[in-house]
């Protein structure tokens, strides 16, 4: 093909002789940190109470006084958003000094969904960026010391939108996924595939289609996104618009039958203009030898970057069929809240602490709902134990309850290796939408409201079928829907869902998560799972707490469905 050539040859030969012992020197300068973990988490700690000191949150809970850890835990509860939502609530609407001292700058928000109908804000500073890159950056350096053949190639990164609404100040709110993208150093940038804002386009179609007129142009060695799910929707959508792509990338055009905003058509028209008739002509081969037009074939691929475990990694079982037989390695522990984990080996879900950004603690799972919960700083931690994440961040989270449950493998020096498992108890994540028990109560109790129905007993459950996107069943009894009401039930659920929650309106609107279904069981069958309960447990009928959201699949397999029913959507 086209990428074999002596520039990039060249290019291959300065960065083993020049950028590569550079990388690796970083490498070894972190590592020579892990011994002291418990020493610089604790200046992480009080560096960010000394900054934010004179802050008005850090007046209310007396910053200035606390000298020790010990002190910080007596001072500062163990806390969920809400209880920082007036503060950050404030920031947003421009009063930087709630949370931070006046000096300090917040680029934008970063948009993740909440236990109640608020989106969850997270307010990046210039400190909290810095802290992220540097551990991403990190995460990068190991990938292209242990993957040299990308170099010279082009990395695709397949983000969220970076602009999903403005505060009052017009700072914006978005994903976090493409904060690395969108404020990478122009050197940087120049090795990426796409301008940071196609991930902008709203559109899922006109988003993957866009992408793919872009980047099938390029040799992209390296593709990096969050989910399995996502890389596969890419390859599949692909090939089935093989005959316009090739068409738009031999003439210099951009298919109008997608809905690109024409800002970003006009803004990037240079890009769309090019033509690449050589390149058209190799996949047009490529095609006529397979039958088809996928990754594997027309990009040389050296890493493949996604989650790969947790409870969306068994997708990327089928990433060699698209993508070939080509190295994987997981992103490691990352949320709205920062990146927590740098891995640092190929086809393994796991990372060791990133220990120069956030503080953090660890609740041993048992803990949990204890009143007076053990917390344990990173190196306290028993291999093959699990604990809920507690972070202290520069973006205004003290002592935060991430709600995510991880488990300690290993460790390097003093820092732990950390494999993610899954959310808490009440929340069910799929594809990155974090729908919580109480998002499914409320737009299940509105639907039923909206209809006049009187629904006493309802579940929801995640389901992955083998080849559809996942959706949530929702379990009730026959016959408490029935008839014309249930396909309404369905989509007033679902828009309420969407209303909620911010992650799962983008999952949905990529159709990462397909519309909920509804499965109707036997009459009686709530009573007698209540009844199970409550002798399991022994704790009666009254202390019965039905379970509106349970995260694990395998809950459908106590029950036999009576009938399903899908919105069609």
């Amino acid at each position: 093909m086209a990428w074999n050539n002596p520039l990039r040859s060249a290019i291959t030969a300065f960065a083993k002789a020049a950028a590569i012992p550079f990388y690796r020197r970083k490498l070894q300068r972190f590592e020579a940190l892990l011994p002291r973990a418990q020493a610089i988490q604790r200046a992480a700690l009080f560096d960010k109470l000394r900054r934010c000191a004179d802050s008005r949150f850090g007046r209310d809970h007396g910053f200035a006084s606390l000298n020790t850890v010990d002190d910080y835990r007596r001072r500062l509860p163990i806390s969920q958003y809400e209880y920082f939502a007036p503060y950050i609530n404030d920031v947003f609407a421009g009063q930087i000094d709630a949370l931070f001292p006046p000096w300090e700058r917040v680029l934008m928000f970063g948009a993740s969904t909440g236990t109640t109908g608020e989106p969850k804000r997270n307010p990046i500073t210039t400190h909290w960026l810095r802290e992220y890159r540097q551990s991403l950056e990190l995460w990068g350096v190991k990938a292209i010391v242990d993957h040299i053949n990308m170099v010279g190639t082009k990395l695709l990164q397949i983000t969220g939108p970076g602009d999903m609404g403005r505060s009052p100040q017009g700072l914006p709110l978005g994903m976090v996924s493409s904060l690395s993208f969108r404020y990478q150093n122009r050197v940087f940038q120049s090795f990426y595939a796409l301008p940071y804002d196609i991930c902008d386009i709203p559109d899922p179609d006109a988003k993957y289609y866009t992408i793919l007129r872009i980047a099938m142009a390029m040799p992209v060695g390296f593709i990096c996104t969050i989910t399995p799910a996502n890389l596969l929707r890419v390859a599949r959508f692909g090939d089935a618009q093989r005959e316009s792509l090739i068409r738009d990338i031999h003439d210099g055009t951009l298919s109008s039958r997608f809905d690109v905003p024409a800002a970003l058509r006009q803004r990037h028209a240079g890009i769309f203009r090019r033509r690449h008739p050589r390149r058209a002509r190799e996949l047009e081969q490529i095609v006529d030898r397979t039958g088809s037009l996928l990754p594997k074939d027309y990009w040389p691929l050296s890493l493949i970057s996604c989650w790969l475990g947790g409870t969306v990694g068994f997708q990327a079982r089928e990433l060699a069929t698209f993508y070939g037989d080509v190295n994987r390695r997981d992103l490691g522990l990352v949320s709205t809240e920062g990146h927590h984990t740098i891995p640092l080996e190929n086809g393994r879900a796991e990372g060791v602490l990133s220990i120069r950004g956030n503080y953090y603690e660890f609740i041993p799972v048992a803990e949990r709902e204890s009143a007076s919960p053990v917390t344990l700083e990173c190196h306290e931690l028993e291999p093959g134990a699990e604990y809920f994440l507690v972070l202290t961040t520069s973006s205004g989270l003290y002592r935060y309850d991430l709600g995510d449950v991880v488990r300690c493998n290993a460790y390097r020096g003093q820092a732990p290796i950390l494999e993610f498992l899954h959310k808490g108890r009440h929340c069910s994540d799929m594809e990155g939408e974090k729908i919580s028990e109480h998002q499914v109560v409320q737009a299940v109790t509105t639907a039923a409201y909206e209809l006049d129905l009187r629904l006493e007993y309802f579940t929801a459950v995640p389901v992955r079928p083998q080849s559809d996107a996942p959706y949530y069943a929702l379990l009730v009894e026959d016959p408490v829907i029935a008839g014309a009401a249930e396909g309404r039930f369905l989509e007033i659920v679902d828009r309420e869902l969407v209303r909620q929650n911010v992650m799962y309106a983008g999952k949905r609107n990529d159709r990462y998560v397909g519309a909920p279904r509804l499965l109707r069981l036997a009459a009686g069958a709530w009573t007698e799972f209540a009844r199970e309960q409550a002798t399991r447990r022994g704790t009666g009928d009254s202390q019965y707490k039905h379970p509106a959201l349970v995260a694990d699949p395998a809950f459908l397999d106590r029950f036999r469905p009576v009938a399903a029913v899908s919105t069609g959507r």
